[in-house]
């Protein structure tokens, strides 16, 4: 799923997490808990890879409770989107915006605090009889690497007793240490602490300039001129100067 700026899948490229502080044998032990879990709940389970950036793991459940394909459950991790397949178009959007929006915040945190959150959705989904009907959906971190990175996502998705007609996805965020719930809208922005000289930079930078074009203009190397730009790109958490200049925008320091 795309948004606008940055994908998911881009944002979890954030955590560089590395083979060799990955134990996939602690991913098997877990699969087999999952696999008895299944047969006593009736809810849908499914895990996300983040270092492989795909779905590894749905449980059989999907296959009654929501109608999907039996073998492609079986067979998730070749199917790339599959489980998000039935989810309806519009949510899947907003979905989409959402989890990037989350990602962001999440991402911005010191490392020890990141994975203290779960996520919680309601959206719009195809069931069985092909009729759009309500679920919940709360992720949260099962597995860290060594280094204390989020590795494995699992997901916990069931019908939601509120079944009213609306076409807005809902979520909520539970911080998971003290128990307070809060909204992706009241989410802080990033601190940026920029310099003076690299908010300058920034806006000439939204007005088309090029590196050379600046270092005329502010009297400084070219060479300085860059460094500026690798330290704003640094500090704003971004890959590239578009970026930048959107996040810039959010948080009002461009106009």
């Amino acid at each position: 799923m795309k948004s606008a700026n940055i994908t998911r899948e881009e944002m979890w490229a954030k955590q560089c997490l590395s083979t060799t502080d990955i134990d996939y044998a602690i991913w098997e032990r877990d699969k087999s808990m999952l696999h008895q879990l299944s047969k006593i709940s009736h809810s849908c389970a499914f895990v996300v890879d983040v270092y492989k950036c795909n779905y590894t793991y749905a449980s059989s459940n999907f296959v009654d409770l929501l109608g999907y394909d039996s073998h492609k459950i079986e067979t998730l991790e070749r199917q790339g989107d599959y489980l998000e397949s039935r989810i309806h178009p519009d949510d899947r959007a907003q979905l989409a915006t959402l989890q990037v929006t989350l990602a962001q915040f999440i991402y911005n945190l010191p490392l020890e605090q990141r994975n203290n959150y779960s996520n919680i959705y309601s959206f719009r989904m195809l069931n069985a009889r092909q009729q759009y009907m309500r679920v919940t959906s709360r992720h949260q971190v099962l597995e860290q690497d060594r280094n204390g990175k989020a590795w494995l996502i699992i997901g916990n998705m069931d019908i939601s007793a509120n079944q009213r007609d609306f076409e807005t996805v809902d979520c909520a965020v539970l911080n998971l240490k003290n128990g307070e719930i809060f909204s992706p809208s009241l989410l802080p922005l990033p601190s940026t602490n920029l310099t003076n000289r690299e908010i300058e930079i920034l806006r000439l930078i939204q007005k088309g300039l090029l590196s050379k074009e600046i270092a005329d203009k502010l009297c400084i190397s070219i060479h300085t001129v860059n460094i500026h730009r690798q330290n704003l790109l640094r500090k704003l958490g971004v890959q590239n100067s578009i970026e930048a200049i959107r996040l810039g925008q959010k948080i009002g320091l461009l106009s």
